[in-house]
């Protein structure tokens, strides 16, 4: 059954387990396929077969989760992000007055509790009155610290415990000990109030940090949006009048002035300019701009005075495209993430057994309710799924928001994760490897020939002038560039990735590569044996006898062997894909130092060369670099398609990964940057497991045990506190990454 992807702002989570609460009750949903809530962008998505499953039945089961669902669609899934980014900084306001609250009530009621075991200054109070005073102040605590009662232990009797379940049962548990009337005499009893305090402060503050940090990683979406202009100069009816971009309408005539945004996509009627297009490709230089050429959306107006008439608007420019391409790829789950995920969503119920068999275990030993206590308290606040649920996405946040900015788009996870492991680079030659902008370089007549080199390239125009191939174009931009007049052909017949056969004056005429030649059994006399070194070779012959060849030679883009070398330099391999005979295609790789050459392919033939070299090396992900509309097919069936082009047709559907820039540095900028992003999800699954893992039993006292330390719980919380801060902190690295540097 046909299924289509929905997308909900979740509202209300506060760790790993809350969205894994939230995936679990999902899934279970008749229709639901690919569900996955994202933590760190609060985000959830999913596959749902058509006619059975709707918005509306997943915003009522996330809402049963105890949780909040705002479902919006493909269109303005960028807006969406932006307000939810807005709701996370309104969140964190609040957050940092409740722990301003929280920490000046719990460093008085640390100071009441503790005056005496530091001879600090303080008037006499009874054991009792010591006591009220400190509920007092806790009070206050409690109440900035409402939200961990409030979702934890609802979330507990669900079923479906969370972070905040943790805090709500540790706090709850030395509160209640220390209120209990057994210990009301006991002057010299510790009571657990400030400690209770000191862990709702601690964690309200590491909270908020994770929250600015968390907004600055995700904050590539806002960046993009605020490119946007506000309003646009529209000429209607004559009248030059100032309107919202919202109301713009495709064909309008739309004036800007020197130092402003370009409002929508389109083609420049009246003046001409310099355009500052950087916010697309990362290119400082700006670009010329008259009439007849593209505009678009957001780039900025240097120079001169433009109208040009708006080809797309709002959500359909290439600026909107974008931005949906990055929420949308920051919102994936990448493969290396599954585990972690799924340890996480039974994390907090391990840590509550762990917590219980601690306090049990302790009691046994003898050492003290006290002393049991400590221990199933540290536990319960030092554990934090939060970090594990971090470690992934916040990092695939960055960068792929960090990539945006330089002109390399990323569609996904699992696009990112194996551009980070690719080990061979395969480059189509013609406009990716070379400019892309052929021209005729010789035509070379048979000895007896009575055609001339124009005769020659009349006919061949005439015969190539409705494809759309390089070499089509560059032969009927030389016969233009000659002058020649047009001969006549008829019975246009194509053969694709050979050439063409057609009708000329009652004769036979075949146009096309050595290949065709040879197929149509037209013999190729010597005087053809010259060489025609670094070109394309047509061949053209009538009444089966070949009368002329026509050399074809495209310049090698100035940065490709720096950009080979760049890559040689990671360790990667390269090859080469071309049409070309073997000859020219030699000299070109040697050029370039490609290390292998696969010439003479059909364009069909590409697809099937790359899947006998990932037969070659399973294990070793291939990637292929090409224009993205000619290399479909081979994008395709590369583990990585990297779609290399003119910097505003972002939807090319068949690449993984888009380039902005026709420059093949980025080639290089966009693996390393994966491999930087890769290594950074490493680090942050590192930290956030082997935290867990030495905290826990530090905690638990498995360690003082064996004449170890034991573990206050207050200096649990804070580790707690701060080891989401640094898996963020970690992350947001990635926003200094510079390809230079890699």
């Amino acid at each position: 059954m046909p299924t289509h992807k929905l997308s909900f702002t979740i509202g209300g989570m506060h760790c790993a387990g809350c969205a894994a609460s939230i995936e679990r009750a999902v899934k279970k949903l008749p229709g639901a396929s690919d569900v996955y809530v994202n933590f760190a962008a609060k985000t959830l998505s999913l596959q749902a077969e058509d006619g059975v499953l709707g918005p509306d039945d997943i915003c009522a089961a996330v809402q049963k989760c105890g949780f909040s669902a705002v479902y919006h669609d493909s269109q303005h899934e960028a807006a969406a992000s932006a307000a939810g980014l807005d709701a996370t900084a309104a969140e964190d306001a609040g957050g940092f007055r409740r722990f301003v609250v929280a920490a000046l009530f719990a460093a008085l009621l640390s100071y009441v509790a503790m005056h005496a075991m530091f001879g600090l200054p303080f008037w006499s109070l009874t054991h009792g009155q010591s006591r009220l005073l400190q509920i007092l102040l806790l009070l206050p605590v409690l109440i900035a610290g409402r939200e961990f009662y409030r979702n934890g232990l609802p979330a507990l009797l669900r079923g479906a415990p969370n972070m905040d379940t943790l805090i709500a049962i540790g706090t709850a548990a030395a509160i209640i000990y220390s209120l209990l009337p057994l210990h009301g005499h006991d002057d010299g009893h510790h009571l657990y109030f400030e400690t209770a305090g000191m862990i709702i402060a601690f964690v309200l503050l590491g909270r908020f940090l994770e929250g600015r940090s968390r907004q600055r990683a995700s904050g590539a979406i806002r960046e993009l949006m605020n490119l946007r202009p506000e309003t646009a100069r529209v000429i209607r009816d004559g009248q030059e009048q100032q309107l919202p971009i919202a109301d713009l309408a495709i064909d309008d005539h739309i004036r800007v002035l020197p130092g402003e945004k370009i409002p929508a996509d389109g083609v420049i009627v009246d003046g001409s300019s310099t355009i500052d297009e950087s916010m697309l490709s990362g290119e400082s230089l700006p670009v010329e701009k008259f009439p007849g050429d593209r505009v678009t959306g957001a780039t900025i107006n240097q120079h001169g005075a433009l109208v040009f008439k708006a080809t797309q608007v709002g959500d359909n420019t290439t600026l909107a495209h974008i931005i949906r391409l990055v929420a949308d790829a920051q919102g994936t789950r990448p493969p290396i993430a599954r585990l972690a995920d799924a340890v996480a969503g039974y994390f907090v119920w391990i840590v509550l057994a762990i917590a219980a068999a601690s306090f049990v275990a302790w009691s046994i030993a003898g050492v003290g309710s006290d002393q049991a206590l400590r221990f199933a308290l540290a536990v319960l606040v030092i554990a934090c799924p939060c970090a594990l649920g971090l470690a992934t996405p916040i990092a695939l946040i960055v960068g792929i928001g960090r990539g945006a900015t330089l002109g390399i788009l990323i569609r996904n996870g699992k696009a990112l994760e194996a551009a980070g492991k690719v080990r061979t680079v395969i480059f189509d030659k013609t406009g990716t490897l070379t400019l892309g902008q052929p021209e005729v370089a010789h035509v070379m007549l048979a000895p007896d020939s009575t055609f001339t080199s124009d005769d020659i390239l009349a006919i061949a125009a005439a015969a190539e002038a409705q494809s759309e191939h390089p070499l089509a174009k560059a032969i009927c931009r030389e016969a233009q560039r000659r002058k020649v007049a047009t001969a006549h052909v008829s019975d246009f017949q194509a053969l694709p990735g050979l050439g063409l056969r057609c009708q000329h004056d009652g004769h036979e005429l075949i146009l096309g590569t050595e290949r065709l030649m040879r197929e149509q059994q037209i013999t190729l006399d010597d005087w053809l044996n010259r060489d025609f070194p670094a070109m394309s070779l047509i061949y053209l012959a009538m009444d089966r006898r070949c009368l002329a060849v026509i050399g074809i030679a495209d310049r090698i883009k100035p940065e490709a062997q720096a950009a080979i070398a760049q890559l040689h330099s990671m360790g990667l391999k390269t090859i080469m894909l071309t049409g070309d005979r073997r000859e020219s295609a030699d000299i070109i790789a040697r050029g370039l130092a490609i290390d292998r050459v696969e010439p003479e392919l059909l364009p069909g033939d590409k697809a099937s060369i790359i899947r006998a070299i990932q037969a070659e090396a399973p294990g070793r992900l291939v990637a292929m670099v090409g224009d993205g509309i000619n290399d479909a097919p081979a994008l395709a069936q590369a583990d990585v398609g990297i779609a290399i082009g003119s910097g505003t047709d972002v939807a090319m559907a068949s690449a993984d990964i888009v380039l902005m820039r026709n420059n093949l540095h980025h080639v290089a900028a966009a693996i390393a940057l994966s491999r930087a992003t890769l290594r950074i999800i490493r680090e942050n699954l590192f930290w956030a497991l082997g935290y867990n893992v030495v905290g826990i039993p530090l905690a638990a006292g498995v360690f003082y045990a064996f004449g170890g330390p034991a573990l206050n719980p207050i200096f649990g919380a804070m580790a707690m506190a701060f080891s989401s801060v640094a898996v963020v902190t970690n992350a947001l690295r990635l926003k200094r990454f510079s390809p230079a540097q890699n």
